[in-house]
């Protein structure tokens, strides 16, 4: 069984063990002057440790002032290099090996992360994505960078590295001059092919000039996805022209930042799965050195099943290995039910990256950053801990109180464990959000938590468990505002469980939230029914980050969903619903049904009660405040660390 991808790879100089790869992806959990942290190597060595073969970095910088994130390492002066020798000792000791990723922003750097520097690019051609105008390069610069390439690989190799991957995907300087779209140069580094590609071959020139034995490979955008920039036609082109050059090893993705297909670099659940492995098939054909591919395969039986078919070489798990480190070894043993499948959701890798907190989270793995920490040891004293409702939640709770050594008793009201979770795996897209309760169940049940189903947790239970400490995880129920008719409604969930029937005719959804997007998309597509959204704010799905919005509000379109915004609903009659119109007028629309997405309300029926019975009462979810999943699996995940 998977026996491909166990199978050993060798690629330059550099056997690799396995073929389960980790590509770069930035967490910003190094400083912002680009030094190595003891947080940044325990993530990466949770990876190797958990049996991926081979990791390679995230985005490292080779001159100080040109950064696309503020903490993000690089090896540009070497002070740097004593880290990097933990960070690459580490890793080795696991077994594995480690590629260091070295790259240039480009116009996609901001100024927030290069201390108010202007970006550069082979053109000045603003940047879509970072607002920047960017300053255009001379050659004396470009020579000037070329060499930087060449002394952060001398530091790389010395600093105990296995290979050096050239990011030039993506729209980062180095795609900037592949890309006839951004580089409008007419010197020798624009114009045709053999000009545009100078750059890169240059920089590769001066890594093997600067090193001795390290193996070099290159990760590449196959298409752009940008109108004039380049297709698959030229990257078909191009990787003849970097395999004859005598590159050890390419890596396929595809799309630009700044591109309105950030769906091919990070794709969401909306996304079919392996999006790219078509087009590095088509490339592995042209090559003789082992072609790599990413994106949206989480999967090992998927991976295994792509190599075997002759694809590709390697298939690279980037959120995949955040959700779950382990994932190779429980798949050499066996374990496929415990693993933790990514779900493509991006609440953590995306929207915590690219909001307030800057930095990498991760929904189904909440230990992510917190590694460092070592916070997951066996306690001496075991205690008796009840945990009451078994949503994502308290199913988090428990198996992390289990996995200290804890006594747990985990009590669901219903016949099912997941709670509220599991209606978000109904709509169009989403159904591997199914995965994380039915890892969880299986994590919980092989670490001994007695698992109590169709049981709320009453004062008679609370008084005889003898519990020391208490978990409340009862979620929350849907809300409804008070509305004339609104008995007539029904609520979103019960829709995307099939316990209610929908008539044929006109359906309204009340709330234009993620809920309500993903039920009127639900309705659209699978009961055929014409669906209108009325949303109170000026727009839809606004807490939803922009990679799986873009999607959403794509099949929405096709489906030919209505959207009204800047609409208070006021009254729910018969067979219409009354609103309020931004202007102040009562607008009216006809509804057969009228579904409720207005959003919860925290339930907890609990606190009071437990409090008599336990010293020790932790309240955790949307039990304290609806909230989304990932803010509640991390409360879950603290709770019981805290014991």
């Amino acid at each position: 069984m998977l026996n491909h991808v166990f199978s050993k790879l060798k690629v330059g100089n550099c056997i690799f063990p396995n073929r389960f790869l980790v590509p770069a992806m930035v967490t910003n959990y190094c400083t912002v002057d680009g030094m190595i942290t003891d947080r940044y190597i325990a993530y990466m060595a949770e990876k190797a440790k958990g049996g991926y073969g081979v990791l390679i970095t995230e985005d490292y910088c080779i001159q100080e002032h040109m950064k696309g994130y503020a903490r993000i390492p690089g090896l540009w002066k070497d002070d740097q290099i004593e880290g990097n020798k933990k960070l690459t000792e580490t890793i080795h000791s696991y077994g594995s090996k480690i590629f260091c990723q070295m790259y240039h922003p480009g116009k996609q750097a901001t100024f927030m992360s290069q201390d108010g520097v202007q970006p550069v690019a082979p053109s000045s051609i603003k940047d879509p994505l970072c607002q920047a105008l960017p300053r255009e390069l001379t050659v004396d610069e470009i020579h000037q960078i070329v060499k930087d390439f060449g002394s952060a690989a001398k530091r790389c190799e010395e600093a105990g590295f296995d290979g050096i991957e050239i990011h030039a995907g993506h729209g980062y300087l180095i795609a900037e001059f592949l890309s006839p779209f951004i580089n409008k140069r007419n010197d020798e580094y624009g114009g045709c092919f053999e000009n545009r590609v100078r750059f890169l071959d240059e920089i590769y020139n001066e890594i093997r000039k600067n090193t001795k034995s390290i193996a070099v490979t290159v990760r590449f955008s196959a298409n752009e996805y940008v109108t004039g920039g380049r297709t698959e036609v030229e990257s078909y082109q191009l990787a003849i022209h970097l395999d004859q050059l005598g590159i050890d090893g390419l890596n396929i993705s595809n799309g630009a930042y700044a591109s309105d297909a950030t769906h091919q670099i990070i794709a969401p659940m909306f996304t079919n799965h392996g999006i790219n492995v078509d087009v590095a098939g088509e490339i592995k054909k042209m090559v003789s050195c082992p072609v790599f591919v990413a994106n949206r395969i989480n999967n090992p039986s998927m991976i295994d099943a792509i190599i075997a078919g002759g694809k590709v070489d390697a298939v690279c798990v980037g959120r995949g290995s955040i959700a779950d480190p382990d994932m190779p070894n429980k798949a050499k043993e066996g374990r496929f039910d415990e693993i933790n499948y990514c779900l493509g959701c991006l609440q953590g890798c995306g929207n915590s990256l690219f909001g307030p907190k800057q930095e990498v989270d991760c929904l189904v793995n909440p230990r992510v950053g917190q590694e460092y920490k070592d916070c997951l040891c066996k306690v001496e004293n075991p205690k008796n801990v009840l945990v009451a409702g078994a949503g994502p939640a308290g199913l988090m709770a428990a198996r992390t109180a289990a996995q200290k050594g804890h006594n747990v008793t985990l009590y669901e009201a219903t016949n099912h464990l997941g709670g509220a979770f599991r209606a978000a795996a109904y709509p169009s897209g989403k159904g591997d959000l199914a995965t994380l309760v039915a890892s969880y169940s299986a994590q919980c049940k092989k670490l001994g938590v007695d698992i109590i189903l169709n049981t709320p947790v009453t004062e008679d239970i609370l008084k005889e468990a003898n519990a020391d400490t208490v978990i409340i995880a009862t979620g929350s129920k849907p809300f409804a505002p008070n509305i004339e008719g609104i008995e007539r409604a029904v609520n979103a969930e019960d829709v995307l469980y099939g316990n209610t029937e929908l008539p044929f005719g006109p359906v309204v959804v009340c709330g234009g939230g993620e809920v309500g997007g993903e039920t009127a998309e639900f309705i659209a597509t699978n009961m055929m029914l014409p669906v209108t959204i009325l949303e109170m704010q000026s727009e839809i799905l606004n807490e939803m980050c922009f990679q799986n919005k873009v999607p959403l509000l794509g099949l929405l379109a096709q489906r030919q969903v209505q959207v009204i915004t800047n609409a208070k609903v006021s009254k729910v009659s018969e067979n219409t619903v009354s609103y309020i119109a931004a202007d102040g007028s009562c607008q009216t629309i006809p509804a057969v049904s009228v579904v409720c997405a207005f959003g919860y309300k925290a339930y907890n029926p609990l606190e009071e009660i437990a409090n008599k019975y336990c010293d020790d009462v932790k309240v955790i979810g949307s039990a304290i405040k609806a909230g989304n999943a990932m803010t509640a699996i991390q409360e879950g995940y603290q709770a019981a660390l805290n014991i």
